[in-house]
C-alpha cells in the first residue's frame, strides 16, 4: 500500500511539473508592424512611438490611446487621446497607465529611444 502511495504522489508531482512549467511569456514589443489594437505592457511597451505616416496616401492614419480595450474601441469614453491625419511623421507617447493603443493605416511604429538624462558621470 505504501509503495502505491509513493507511485501516485510521484505521478501527481510529474504532472504538476509538466503542466506548471508552461512557456515563458514574450516581452512587450518595441515595434508595431500591422494595424490593430495592442495592450500596453503586454503586447507593446509604454513610451514614445514614431511612425513615418499613412501607408496609403488616399487614407489617413488613425491612432488612439485607450483607457479600456473592449469592443470596437470607437466609444469616446474609452479614448484618452487620438489623431486622424495624412501628415507624417507622427509621434505619440503611450503611458504605462494606458490599457491599449490602436493603429490603422499608420505604417510601422517604432519606439523612440529615451533621451539620456543627467551628467553621465561628469
Amino acid at each position: 500500500m505504501r509503495a502505491s502511495t509513493f507511485l501516485i504522489a510521484g505521478a501527481v508531482l510529474s504532472a504538476a511539473t509538466v503542466l506548471g512549467g508552461g512557456i515563458a511569456a514574450a516581452e512587450p514589443a518595441d515595434h508595431i508592424s500591422r494595424d490593430g489594437v495592442y495592450r500596453v505592457g503586454v503586447d507593446i511597451r509604454p513610451g514614445t512611438w514614431e511612425s513615418a505616416g499613412p501607408t496609403d496616401p488616399a487614407r489617413s492614419c488613425d491612432w488612439r490611446r485607450l483607457r479600456l480595450v473592449e469592443g470596437d474601441n470607437t466609444n469616446m469614453h474609452y479614448i484618452i487621446e487620438n489623431n486622424y491625419t495624412k501628415l507624417g511623421p507622427i509621434r505619440v507617447t503611450v503611458k504605462p497607465t494606458d490599457a491599449g493603443f490602436k493603429t490603422e493605416n499608420c505604417g510601422t511604429w517604432r519606439m523612440v529611444p529615451p533621451t539620456p538624462t543627467g551628467s553621465a558621470g561628469l
